[in-house]
């Protein structure tokens, strides 16, 4: 694990003079960790790919 760059470990986030937040980056933890494992669209070809109509209805082509 390595030390957050955007909030510099400390989990808080400064967003302007006077406001704070959690640090998105490292989740208020100040710790990075890297991916387990590559995103799995890195290794997928175009032709492994299908598609699914996400709905019911489909339009007939005439």
């Amino acid at each position: 694990m390595s030390t957050c760059t955007i909030c510099g470990g400390s989990g808080i986030q400064r967003v302007s003079g006077q406001r704070f937040r959690t640090c998105l980056a490292c989740l208020g933890q100040g710790q990075l960790s890297p991916a387990i494992q590559a995103a799995p669209m890195n290794q997928l070809s175009t032709s492994d790919m299908t598609v699914t109509p996400l709905s019911g209805l489909v339009r007939q082509q005439s």
